[in-house]
């Protein structure tokens, strides 16, 4: 990480990384993307699905928030986003070098003009969440670097621009130590629609675009308002090699390079993975 990143995490709990990736790259990323929303579900490969369960390209354009699981896996240009050059030094030192890749989700996130079905908690952005939970996450800075035991990494394959909705963080809030007071909690019926208090912040990244922020910085998703566009982004969850179980499929596992297949694996305190000492990775074919 360089010293400006390192500033800028500490004080706020969130990085934007302009131009991640661009041009050609980009564009097969994007086109990946796309071939997995616009499939016939039953086409899927093996451990490939939506939720809700196993939706048609029009049946999720009717909802406002779809999870397209495992998206990571379903082309090597999206896989590469895992282990990025803009990211990779920092999940290494966040994870003092013993990375895990816990999941990585495929999002679309669309505009609904009508009350959107909210029931179901798969399709609720909800409202704020996040903040002081000392026997979960982790945040701490020794010998000029930071560890971070459990964050996420948004990989935007589309462009937000500022009124559109999208991710919101209270900057900061990764320090917290007082509890979310209950009238930023609350959502109503279609969503959170609208900041109530100005030190929420809303992000706007750019399609090639990283936003990575810890699980402990107090974060929510606005409600999407344009009509002409939608927003679409990987989800990737990351943590120490020794947190957690693998939660993975076989099927999916099986797709995998053995460079992801290092990553995702859980593995003790003590081994050092041969990825982690590398400072660039290429995938294997």
């Amino acid at each position: 990480m360089t010293p400006e990143q390192r500033y800028l995490f500490d004080v706020t709990g969130y990085l934007h990384i302009e131009g991640a990736l661009t041009g050609a790259d980009l564009e097969k990323a994007q086109a990946a993307a796309d071939q997995y929303i616009y499939s016939d579900p039953a086409q899927y490969p093996p451990g490939f699905r939506t939720r809700p369960r196993d939706l048609t390209a029009e049946q999720a354009g009717n909802l406002p928030l779809i999870r397209y699981e495992n998206g990571f896996a379903y082309d090597r240009s999206l896989e590469a986003m895992t282990m990025s050059p803009a990211t990779w030094p920092i999940i290494k030192e966040f994870t003092d070098n013993k990375p895990r890749l816990v999941s990585g989700t495929l999002s679309y996130q669309s505009y609904f003009e009508d009350q959107p079905p909210f029931s179901s908690p798969a399709t609720n952005p909800g409202g704020l969440h996040g903040g002081p939970l000392p026997l979960l996450y982790r945040y701490q800075v020794k010998d000029g670097r930071i560890f971070c035991n459990n964050f996420i990494c948004f990989f935007y394959l589309t462009d937000v621009e500022p009124g559109d909705g999208g991710l919101i963080v209270v900057p900061g809030s990764h320090k917290g130590e007082f509890a979310l007071p209950d009238y930023l909690l609350s959502s109503d019926a279609e969503g959170l629609d609208a900041v109530k208090d100005p030190v929420v912040t809303n992000l706007t990244p750019r399609a090639g675009d990283f936003l990575i922020i810890s699980e402990l910085t107090t974060h929510g998703v606005l409600r999407w308002r344009r009509k002409d566009k939608d927003r679409r982004f990987l989800i990737l969850r990351y943590v120490p090699q020794y947190e957690g179980k693998m939660s993975l499929p076989e099927e999916i596992l099986e797709r995998l390079a053995p460079e992801t297949q290092e990553l995702v694996s859980v593995v003790g305190y003590g081994h050092q993975k041969e990825i982690a000492q590398q400072d660039r990775i290429t995938l294997s074919a």
